[in-house]
């Protein structure tokens, strides 16, 4: 994977109606496969009377599926992977789930209604970079805690974890070519007195 993607936060919805059919899009965030699978089977449960509940997804750069669920083939799963593909998003899966209105739409129509329901998914859904960071850990004394604290902060690190006992406990994320300067501003601003290490290797929404 990249050094960034870009993905969504959580989940969206958004609904069209298009000659009596009643087209829901669901767009979330996934962290992979299994959790893309998830997704599906949980909006499919969630609309079990629904006539078709097409799907696609891209959990990474190695791993994307599709499913037509029923509608003729190359009309659904494939236009709406597409989309995702076309807005470069990555760890997103969207479920479009139908209820059929009556009057058939045809294969050209279906491709739009489809291709128009994710896009809308996704102008709904709040978009978040995501970039391979370090986190880093440290303990300290509470005054040096504040120094760095404000030192970190105006590096543009992200804190992600700070616990408060006889000293202070810190985790902050840097973005991963950026770890030998957050690791040495560190030492520099306690004199030495803290040394940083590296505890996790991630994506993170800086």
């Amino acid at each position: 994977m990249s050094k960034s993607y870009l993905t969504v936060r959580g989940e969206a919805e958004s609904v069209t109606e298009i000659k009596r059919s009643k087209f829901i899009a669901t767009i979330a965030h996934v962290e992979d496969g299994d959790s893309a699978e998830a997704f599906v089977r949980k909006v499919r449960k969630k609309y079990p009377d629904a006539t078709h509940n097409c799907y696609a997804y891209i959990a990474d750069e190695r791993t994307a599926r599709f499913s037509d669920d029923g509608e003729p083939g190359g009309t659904a799963g494939q236009p709406m992977l597409e989309v995702l593909k076309k807005q470069e998003l990555v760890g997103v899966a969207v479920v479009v789930t139908r209820y059929f209105g009556g009057i058939k739409l045809g294969a050209g129509g279906l491709v739009a209604a489809y291709t128009d329901s994710v896009s809308r998914a996704v102008a709904a859904a709040t978009k978040a970079l995501m970039t391979e960071c370090a986190e880093i850990a440290y303990r300290c004394t509470y005054q040096d805690a504040s120094v760095l604290e404000r030192a970190l902060n105006a590096f543009g690190a992200k804190n992600v974890r700070t616990g408060y006992g006889e000293g202070v406990e810190a985790a902050w994320c840097v973005p991963r070519e950026r770890t030998a300067e957050a690791l040495a501003l560190v030492e520099a601003q306690t004199s030495g007195r803290v040394r940083a290490e590296v505890t996790d290797i991630r994506y993170e929404a800086m």
